[in-house]
């Protein structure tokens, strides 16, 4: 039996990043004899065995044979006869398919460690086109790697744009789509995800509400210089969703109402079991975020509900994140948006907040108490922005 580390822990390990996971290959060994030495399987389509100190992850040794459509649609051999060349061919990429044995010595049949040299990704034989999920896990290596100057070999772009078209995309699982989304919005380049998607023709297959506007991928790419909070960077991204289908319907005019976007946005969250303060973040913004820019024109009533509606009082990070991604918006809008005076929502926020509730009832016994409080608050914002010397 003679064990590897393999994967992405080989590949971080030679661009001297950090990784949080190991996994390990096994040559040469059966499930009956890893259990012996106390290994404990929990894989159910193929062996994968976890360690009894570490709980690191120990696979078997594997080839597959793809036996239908989808993502899932595969026999396994892990019979003791398969090599470590076997099982690294299999792999998506090249610079993946890299194992290093105990002795720290490297083993490179495909090619890897010259990929990772010359900054490409490239996928390591013709199974790369059996499997729709590596579109996805390209596209997120993208996000992931293009700030250290790696891009994708134009025929490895080539095969993700066949699968593409093939329709085989539609197999995948919500819950793995956003697994591979959520992982690519904390990357370092978010925007390098969604662009390599529209490149090879997946996000009309998967997303076809998305506008990739550059003003798009501009506010996604400020966001995550703002934040490593996945639910801002989906929000940014969320915004102005539907503009292309907009305008595509009304002869090239753009009209877009907030009920459009927000029954599009509702429709991804179902679509792919978008968790929900990703989805409340991007609906909020969506719906409130261009009154940020015109606040000095708003009434106490108009300034309370805002607060009202981001539920800020309750969930002061809540109105945070929304100011995080309304500022990203601003930074990169081609429509000069000046959000400059957030921070009147921001006072107003702290003045109706610091009410002692409990004597204001009291003074008032016999009126509903929601809106007793709300008739002072909206007194007191009232009275800070009227009087100059108040104000900001």
């Amino acid at each position: 039996m003679k064990i590897y580390l393999v994967g992405g822990a080989v590949r971080d390990k030679l661009l001297g990043i950090p990784t949080e996971d190991r996994d390990w290959v096994v040559i040469g060994s059966n499930p009956a004899s890893m259990m012996e030495l106390g290994y404990r399987q929990v894989g159910k389509d193929f062996p994968v065995f976890l360690h009894p100190t570490t709980g690191e992850q120990y696979a078997l040794a594997r080839t597959e044979k793809k036996t239908g459509s989808g993502h899932t649609a595969f026999d396994f051999n892990v019979s003791s006869t398969v090599t470590l060349e076997d099982d690294l061919k299999r792999r998506d990429l090249t610079i993946n398919a890299i194992a290093e044995g105990l002795d720290g010595k490297l083993i490179d049949p495909f090619g890897g460690l010259s990929d990772i040299k010359n900054k490409l990704l490239k996928h390591v034989s013709e199974a790369f086109g059996e499997d729709p999920l590596r579109v996805l896990r390209v596209a997120r290596f993208h996000a992931k790697l293009s700030s250290l100057g790696f891009s994708i070999s134009p025929d490895t772009l080539r095969v993700m744009s066949e699968i593409s078209r093939s329709g085989e995309l539609k197999t995948l699982s919500p819950e793995r789509i956003w697994q591979e989304f959520q992982k690519s919005l904390a990357s370092p380049s978010p925007d390098k995800f969604i662009l390599t998607l529209e490149k090879c023709g997946a996000l009309k297959a998967l997303l076809p509400e998305m506008n990739i506007a550059l003003q798009t991928l501009n506010s996604l790419s400020c966001a995550s210089t703002l934040t490593m909070k996945t639910n801002i960077r989906y929000a940014a991204l969320m915004n102005d969703i539907g503009k292309s289908l907009s305008d595509n319907s009304n002869q090239g005019k753009h009209v877009k109402s907030h009920e459009y976007e927000l029954q599009l946005q509702s429709l991804i969250k179902e679509r792919f079991n978008v968790p929900n303060d990703h989805a409340v973040l991007a609906a909020l913004v969506c719906e409130h975020h261009q009154k940020m820019c015109r606040l000095n024109e708003l009434g106490a009533d108009e300034l309370l509900s805002i607060i009202e509606s981001l539920d800020a009082i309750r969930r002061p990070e809540r109105f945070e994140r929304f100011l995080t991604v309304c500022e990203a918006i601003s930074k990169t809008s081609s429509k000069n948006l000046d959000y400059s005076r957030t921070n009147l929502l921001s006072e107003v926020l702290k003045i109706v907040s610091n009410i002692d509730v409990k004597k204001l009832l009291h003074n008032q016994p016999d009126q509903k108490a929601r809106e007793v409080v709300r008739q002072y608050r909206l007194q007191l914002i009232n009275k800070y922005i009227t009087e100059p010397s108040e104000g900001i």
